[in-house]
């Protein structure tokens, strides 16, 4: 699969496609995963938690820093709460398409 192809937004797939994405991307989600799980704070990621969508475009700066990383402490404070927030926002992704405005990206207001 080519990851420059998965949508900008990774909440625009139906739950099937994304499970289906999760099982061709098995490779980059076994990486990410253990990744993720030496470096979030609090409860490791669970064995379903999408890692493998820092294989994609849309999150290709955050796994940069990530990619560089063993350890929590070698990550500057902002991509700490970065990964943590996405953590956090994607921990029902293969689960559920409720309530995902939730975790929209934060919008400004108008005015």
């Amino acid at each position: 699969m080519d990851t420059d192809d998965f949508p900008t937004d990774p909440r625009a797939l139906t739950l099937p496609q994304r499970r289906s994405n999760q099982s061709r991307m098995h490779r980059e989600q076994r990486f990410w995963l253990e990744r993720l799980r030496q470096l979030a704070e609090g409860p490791p990621p669970e064995k379903d938690f999408p890692a493998f969508l820092l294989a994609t475009a849309a999150f290709r700066e955050l796994a940069q820093h990530l990619a560089r990383a063993t350890t929590r402490a070698q990550l500057p404070p902002q991509v700490a709460d970065e990964m943590d927030r996405f953590v956090q926002a994607f921990s029902d992704y293969l689960r559920t398409c409720d309530g995902e405005d939730s975790f929209a990206s934060r919008r400004q207001p108008r005015g």
